[in-house]
């Protein structure tokens, strides 16, 4: 369909508009969730979006009345027809999409509180955490009893921070499986930053070496060290992002800055700030000729060619 083509086709289908919407009947909607799958929000959402949607596919009433009886058979009115006509032509392009996505890890969400609540120590909250899992069994739930409710989740992203205490994962560069990385001893220094060790050194490379940053994260002004990593080289994602990634190149290293963050609630505010498309990795900072074993945020997903 060329340009002409795409607003003679708009053109028509607001001509066919109604001036004011009529409310969507009760049969509709159940259609559309026989036909589509919808739950009951989501046909109630979609009909009203099919229906002041000016782009639109348009089925002229010649080709409807070739197709009317094998269609009506099966379920269908004009309206359901046109929709089905839409989610056919975007098929091959969702099918693309889903065929780029990696596995992700299980996702988790903030769900607001619509009365009052507590969390586990008693005080006051507006948000509770739930799985993605519990996400769509409460929206299910609400689609049951037709609830037109619409309960407002807040994707939960937090780098991840797993450091184990029997080995030296995870580490920028080393593979932590290999003998001569395995840890020997409990005090072996290579296991050092522990999980829970505070105030512990980070190697910031992008936005977080910005103090107006940080001290919009943390709420204190910023004290910062010049510093390097080595093993590792600064790729981009998404265009515009920094992604520090690791590289066996003992050549090459990556400059910023070291900050001391003093409690796990800072480093929380880190963690989200950085989102779940990094990790946190354990690795050697230098700072003005010292070395010292700290923490950086590692990119875990795919960057720009």
């Amino acid at each position: 369909m060329d340009f002409l083509d795409e607003l003679e086709s708009m053109a028509q289908v607001a001509i066919q508009q109604p001036q004011q919407l009529d409310e969507i009947h009760i049969d509709d909607i159940e259609r559309w969730q026989s036909i589509f799958g919808y739950t009951y929000a989501q046909a109630v959402r979609k009909i009203q979006e099919h229906r002041t949607d000016l782009s639109r596919i348009a089925v002229a009433d010649s080709h409807w009345e070739i197709v009317r009886a094998e269609m009506e058979a099966r379920g269908y009115d004009k309206e359901a027809y046109e929709h089905s006509c839409s989610l056919a032509a975007s098929t091959s392009v969702v099918a693309f999409q889903k065929a780029q996505v990696k596995p992700s890890k299980p996702a988790f969400y903030l769900l607001k509180l619509e009365g009052p609540g507590t969390d586990d120590s008693g005080e006051p909250t507006t948000f509770c955490k739930v799985s993605a899992d519990t996400k769509e069994a409460l929206l299910s739930y609400l689609s049951d009893q037709r609830s037109l409710f619409q309960p407002t989740f807040v994707r939960y992203s937090k780098a991840e921070k797993d450091l184990s205490s029997q080995s030296v994962y995870p580490s920028l560069r080393i593979d932590a499986t290999m003998p001569q990385h395995r840890a020997n001893s409990k005090d072996d220094p290579r296991r050092a930053p522990a999980q829970n060790q505070y105030p512990v050194w980070y190697f910031f490379y992008g936005t977080l070496g910005d103090p107006s940053v940080l001290n919009r994260l943390l709420g204190c002004e910023p004290s910062y060290r010049p510093a390097s990593v080595a093993h590792a080289v600064i790729k981009t994602w998404g265009g515009k992002y920094k992604a520090l990634v690791s590289t066996i190149d003992d050549k090459k290293e990556v400059r910023g800055q070291a900050f001391l963050v003093g409690n796990r609630d800072q480093e929380h505010c880190l963690r989200l700030y950085e989102t779940d498309k990094y990790d946190v990795v354990r690795c050697k900072i230098r700072l003005d000729g010292e070395k010292v074993r700290g923490l950086t945020f590692r990119f875990i997903g795919d960057v720009d060619p």
